[in-house]
């Protein structure tokens, strides 16, 4: 059984995912999809690396078939389909303090 789970523009939502789950992420809007943090559920101190990855896959494209790392170098999960054809993974995630920073934003972000 799928979940729907709709994000609102510039909030949150956690959950837990096993080993072997799968994860699809759909932009309703056509815009920015989502600043995607990922911890081993066994060791948070071990988190998704941007660096890391990109270092690895020797592109700043990535795209299926690409493997996301850890800070600790392990495979965190693979894009195993992709209708979009490359991602940016450059930018630090989204804060109240980008906003105010690149664009100029004042109001907070929740949470």
């Amino acid at each position: 059984m799928q979940k729907l789970k709709i994000i609102p523009p510039r909030s949150s939502v956690s959950f837990t995912m096993q080993k072997g789950q799968r994860l699809r992420v759909v932009d309703v809007q056509g815009e920015q999809v989502s600043d995607f943090i990922c911890y081993n559920l066994h060791d948070t101190n071990e988190y998704l690396s941007s660096g890391r990855t990109i270092d690895y896959a020797e592109t700043i494209f990535l795209t299926k078939g690409h493997p996301f790392y850890s800070n600790r170098s392990n495979i965190m999960f693979h894009i195993v389909e992709d209708t979009v054809g490359r991602h940016d993974f450059l930018l630090t995630p989204c804060s109240s303090d980008t906003f105010r920073i690149i664009y100029g934003h004042t109001s907070r972000l929740p949470g």
